[in-house]
């Protein structure tokens, strides 16, 4: 007797069974969503604080910048801090949040968290339509699973900052370039210019994927010959793509895409864009591309995020698509790499930079999964009982993982303890020091604002580096320089001090 297989592909599925699998998905979803509001209130300082805080405050500045100024001391630090932050991108979540607060009338920056994950669920329902065009509804099940429940993702998709809403728009951009392929309609001409131009907007690296998946879109699905019934016959040729090229969708397409960053990050931050551009890109560390530790620092950092052997295993996953889908794939996989060039010190410093590589992984995976299942779906009941548990456990481990993670983080006391090193300081008092995250702490739960002192220097030209300084503040010892200490120590009292932090008087 004929066992009744339980992992077949796409086309062998029955309207049922189709059903059933969108059921898992939204199970999947939710389990998801829920997982990432464990500790929801905890504040935002379990990943990339200093990039959360700088969030956080400038959410803080727009919130009481919009408030009647009523002379307060908070209202006048709140929006000072706000304009000291750089112009690194246009303040679009952080907007968001703010008008959030306006509605609740109180500031409860643990909004942010909910406006991420939703970003990522949404980003999550894009992924799995996307992957189930490319291979199959039960391969692109597993590939949500993994875009969901790599401990990772966990962590980095509830962060306030603006990457998560980038990340989203991506997907979607990826979604409508494949469904432009397909049907090469106005309609999903202009979302995929939309949702490109979104996403290069909202964060400007993302320009590198939208980009990526759109050459790779258009240059196969205009490379190939349409017949008189306009059919595709997957023959690809130059002439074809030369003609094609005077497409008005491909044109109008570029310039959604392009236009919105282009206005913004040229013309509305052009100053803060220059210095982005000269101090942290191949323009100015070309000489660490040459270097193979380079590579090697590379590879460390995504091994750290993610399973390497998953993450080859996905890159051979595109061998096994349509030509269409792996041009969109391969579009991706190019930019990721690109990109890394271009950015070579935050590639391998900055977890939150690889993001991208999840998202390509969990689009890639899914062909994998679906020519194992039609092995798994020739094998007996226990086979197909066995895998459908062993996917399971990978599920339910990965989310475990990432919820002892969560829960074992508490930054409960980091505010008081924050807020209790700002009012040992008078508030109209000039400060520079050794603090963590920039300041940003000391900013965001203090209400102080500090200069910060250059890293690692010593008491040379102290003076001069600290001008009219009133107080000089150390909450960050492992990072202050030996002999400075001593110097401090040697040529100025001790306003205050307590666990973890200590004040100079500079004018005693």
């Amino acid at each position: 007797m004929q066992s009744t297989p339980l992992l077949i592909a796409d086309q062998q599925e029955t309207r049922k069974y189709r059903w059933v699998l969108i059921g898992i998905l939204v199970v999947l979803l939710g389990i998801g969503f829920l997982l990432r509001m464990v500790d929801l209130r905890d504040p935002p300082l379990g990943f990339n604080p200093t990039r959360q805080l700088r969030s956080a405050i400038i959410a803080r500045g727009i919130y009481y910048s919009n408030q009647p100024d009523d002379g307060s001391l908070q209202r006048q630090l709140a929006t000072t801090h706000w304009k000291m932050m750089e112009r690194l991108e246009p303040s679009v979540l952080e907007w968001l949040v703010a008008s959030t607060y306006q509605l609740m009338g109180a500031e409860n920056v643990w909004v942010a968290r909910i406006y991420t994950t939703t970003f990522w669920v949404i980003g999550s329902v894009a992924l799995y339509d996307l992957s189930r065009r490319m291979t199959s509804r039960l391969g692109a099940l597993f590939g949500v699973g993994y875009f969901l429940f790599v401990p990772f993702s966990i962590l980095a998709s509830r962060s306030f900052q603006p990457d998560l809403g980038m990340i989203m728009l991506v997907i979607l951009t990826g979604w409508a370039l494949n469904r432009w392929s397909e049907v090469r309609s106005w309609r999903w001409a202009i979302c995929a210019g939309i949702f490109g131009g979104a996403a290069a907007f909202v964060k400007v690296i993302g320009a590198f994927f939208v980009g990526g998946m759109a050459i790779g879109v258009v240059i196969y699905s205009l490379g190939v010959q349409i017949d008189s019934q306009k059919q595709e016959i997957p023959k690809w040729r130059l002439s074809n793509l030369k003609s094609g090229f005077r497409n008005l969708h491909v044109w109008v397409m570029a310039a959604l895409m392009i236009a919105p960053a282009l206005a913004y990050y040229l013309l509305g931050s052009g100053e803060s864009s220059s210095s982005y551009l000269v101090n942290w890109t191949i323009l100015s560390r070309w000489r660490d591309v040459l270097n193979l530790s380079f590579y090697m620092r590379w590879m460390i950092r995504v091994s750290s995020l993610m399973e390497p052997s998953v993450v080859l295993a996905s890159f051979v996953g595109t061998f096994l698509v349509s030509h269409r889908s792996r041009a969109l794939l391969w579009g991706f996989w190019g930019s990721y790499f690109i990109y890394g060039l271009t950015f070579p010190h935050h590639i391998t410093t900055h977890d939150y930079y690889h993001l991208p590589l999840l998202v390509v992984v969990s689009l890639s995976l899914p062909a994998l999964v679906a020519l194992v299942s039609t092995i798994v779906q020739k094998r007996g009941i226990f086979v197909q009982v066995l895998s459908v548990g062993i996917a399971v456990v990978a599920v339910v481990y990965n989310a475990r993982i990432g919820q002892s993670i969560l829960i074992g983080q508490d930054f409960s006391d980091h505010p008081s303890y924050w807020a209790e090193v700002g009012e040992a300081i008078p508030a109209d008092a000039k400060l520079i020091g050794v603090t963590q995250d920039y300041g940003f702490r000391l900013m965001y739960y203090g209400w102080r604002t500090i200069q910060l002192w250059p890293q690692g220097a010593g008491s040379n030209n102290f003076s001069e580096r600290t001008g009219d300084a009133d107080y000089f503040v150390v909450t960050a010892k492992n990072q202050l320089n030996n002999e400075l200490k001593d110097y401090l120590d040697a040529s100025y009292p001790v306003y205050t001090q307590g666990v973890g932090y200590i004040v100079y008087d500079l004018n005693p």
